[in-house]
């Protein structure tokens, strides 16, 4: 009995230490999956079609853009935000003990996205704290480009790195920063944050001060039609380009891309609404979206 016991006790001791890892390793997973798939999260209704082995990767690779574009909205000096963001590109390359970037190593997502690749999203988030001001509409569209394009190739990376070149993902992820900015025009105009193109401004006799006054009226439901259009043009035409294998291996960002789409929609329907409120879809029509989507586009293959 005596050596059966001391058999089974390094088993137990080994299975002990992986329970022990396996916890360590699922805490800052949770604490993403928390932060990401939270009530009227969009991801929450689309990473259900995500490739399984990739899902956890996918919420950990958002927390961890989440929090390098929030940077900008913590501070209230540039100097201070620099830092910040200098921070970030030290704590992705050391592995810091951040949460997010722990989630990124525990879903193995940091063995397959250098450090390296998140440099122009971080450069693109430190011209945000600088206030910018756009001439025109397509200076808006670079500056979404700049922003939500690395965000889209870094996921596409991460489900399959020869898919990067294969696609125009920056154009899908410039749609989705542009529909976020757009949802959040009225509470960046009461921050002192107006990103709207001049060009836009003058052909709609729009302002921000109508916005702060609550007098905006026709006008600017035809400049947030318009600018949702123009970038869902160039979003749908760079999406009906990808291949069909390849649209299905990244199938994520695609059925993500949709439920951009239903975003814009309902903006474009009620654009008042978003003087008063943040305006979110609903998950059970997210789901159904999401659904629907991912049909097609396994069909296509």
């Amino acid at each position: 009995m005596a050596g059966r016991r001391g058999d089974r006790s390094p088993r137990r001791a080994a299975r002990a230490v992986r329970d022990a890892t396996g916890r360590l390793m699922e805490a800052p997973l949770d604490w993403s999956r928390a932060r990401m798939l939270g009530r009227g999260s969009p991801l929450a209704a689309s990473l259900h079609f995500a490739p399984e082995r990739w899902q956890d990767g996918i919420v950990a690779l958002r927390a961890v853009i989440s929090e390098i574009a929030a940077v900008p909205d913590t501070v209230s000096e540039a100097d201070v935000g620099r830092k910040k963001l200098a921070w970030w590109g030290d704590a992705l390359r050391d592995r810091a003990a951040h949460p997010a970037v722990e989630a990124l190593v525990a879903s193995g997502a940091a063995d397959r996205i250098a450090p390296a690749r998140f440099d122009s999203l971080i450069g693109s988030v430190a011209e945000v704290l600088e206030s910018p001001r756009f001439e025109r509409q397509e200076d808006a569209w670079r500056h979404c480009l700049a922003l939500g394009g690395p965000a889209a190739r870094l996921e596409a990376e991460l489900v399959d790195a020869d898919d990067v070149d294969r696609a125009d993902w920056s154009a899908l992820g410039a749609f989705a920063y542009l529909v976020r900015l757009v949802r959040d025009i009225g509470v960046d105009a009461r921050a002192n944050r107006w990103l709207v193109p001049l060009d836009l401004q003058a052909e709609y006799q729009v302002a921000r001060q109508d916005v702060l006054d609550g007098s905006a009226g026709r006008g600017w439901d035809g400049m947030i039609r318009a600018w949702l259009e123009e970038g869902s043009r160039q979003a749908v035409a760079a999406r009906d380009g990808i291949p069909a294998d390849v649209a299905w291996r990244q199938r994520h960002l695609l059925v993500a891309h949709e439920l951009d789409l239903r975003m814009a929609r309902l903006l474009a329907r009620h654009p008042r609404r978003i003087l008063e409120r943040r305006v979110r879809t609903g998950h059970a029509g997210n789901v159904w979206t999401a659904w629907r989507a991912a049909r097609r586009l396994r069909r296509a293959v």
